[in-house]
């Protein structure tokens, strides 16, 4: 009996310890985007913007789960001509975008190697909304990708992050595969897919 009580009581210890660890905090990040889309003729990278809430669970020592949700602006810049027509505005080299405006939610696993150290490594999946598109009707309205990282957590709360999200879903409806089978050839291959680049900064309240 003395026993169990015994094993009994170092699982509450160890349950409570384990607890007491335990820390939900709060946050917002907002950053800086070059993004661009994959086999895209004379594509280029396009800077934009993102920003959104966060609930980071310290877990350990060594592992924090983060759960987010916000906005990103991404996309690509390309360039093209046109000739062979009477106006010389229309006619000639131009640069243009393709902007795709995204609400996102994402769950990061932040990794931390080194013990008493910001230093962290960060990968997880994301599931992205399509909300604003130009031009408009003509992309499919949801992607789904993976994004990893690195990143540095001050003390005071303040952190830095980099991080680079790869879609996984050919963003294109299919107008724009008619549109490309009619020997225009703006897309160089069978799939356009989202990569973009991010540099935010992040604040955890109640640190």
């Amino acid at each position: 009996m003395m026993k169990k009580l015994f094993l009994l009581l170092i699982v509450v210890i160890s349950w409570a310890n384990a607890v007491a660890q335990v820390k939900v905090r709060p946050g917002l990040k907002l950053g800086l985007n070059s993004a661009k889309l994959t086999n895209v003729y004379q594509s280029e990278r396009k800077l934009g913007i993102n920003g959104g809430l966060f609930v980071n669970v310290h877990l350990t020592r060594f592992y924090e789960l983060q759960v987010e949700a916000g906005y990103s602006n991404q996309g690509t810049d390309y360039k093209s001509s046109r000739s062979g027509g009477f106006d010389p505005i229309i006619d000639g080299n131009f640069s243009d975008d393709i902007n795709l405006e995204y609400l996102y939610f994402g769950i990061a696993n932040k990794f931390f190697p080194i013990q008493n150290n910001g230093l962290n490594l960060i990968v997880g999946p994301s599931i992205d909304i399509l909300v604003s598109e130009n031009p408009n009707d003509f992309y499919v309205p949801f992607d789904f990708g993976l994004f990893a990282g690195v990143g540095y957590e001050f003390a005071f709360g303040l952190g830095l992050e980099l991080r680079y999200k790869q879609g996984f879903l050919d963003v294109r409806d299919s107008y724009w595969s008619d549109f490309d089978d009619d020997e225009y050839d703006f897309f160089d291959g069978d799939n356009v897919l989202n990569g973009v680049l991010q540099l935010s900064a992040t604040y955890r309240f109640g640190f």
